[in-house]
């Protein structure tokens, strides 16, 4: 099975929850229109940030935690994708394109977020290095929904 989408999620404000989103309008150079990271001034390079569900998968069962697709705080959730082989990389979603950028690593904040007795944020910084995810930048524009394919 090739890999896809699994999910997307949003938030509009930094620090609020993120939200599930049935299809996101993604636009080049600027981002997901209606994240927090969308800029329609400027071009800018924190513009999608992609997860693998298997490494969400792999941390609730590491730690018996139950993080949900949007606990991390990446926007979109791939099956099936290795997404530390797409930085350097162009790769397809639908009809948008993408380069990937750089893994997406922890941060403190992410860990203080998530912990939970008894895991603590270092404990979460430290399951997610190098597995948190991929950050990329949005060179064609389009419309992504789950159940798409990723194509490499």
């Amino acid at each position: 099975m090739p890999g896809q989408i699994d999910s997307i999620f949003i938030t509009a404000t930094p620090g609020a929850p993120m939200q599930s989103v049935a299809t996101a309008e993604l636009v080049a150079g600027r981002g997901i229109r209606g994240d927090r990271n969308y800029r329609e001034a400027e071009p800018h390079e924190e513009q999608i940030t992609f997860i693998a569900a298997e490494e969400i998968e792999r941390f609730n069962q590491e730690t018996g935690l139950h993080l949900g697709g949007g606990d991390p705080r990446r926007n979109v959730v791939t099956r099936g994708v290795a997404l530390d082989a797409q930085v350097g990389r162009r790769f397809r979603i639908g009809r948008a394109s993408f380069t990937g950028l750089e893994l997406c690593e922890p941060c403190a904040t992410l860990g203080k977020r998530l912990a939970s007795p008894p895991v603590t944020p270092a404990a979460v910084v430290a399951a997610f290095t190098h597995r948190a995810g991929l950050r990329a930048r949005i060179d064609v524009g389009g419309t992504i929904a789950p159940g798409d394919a990723f194509a490499v």
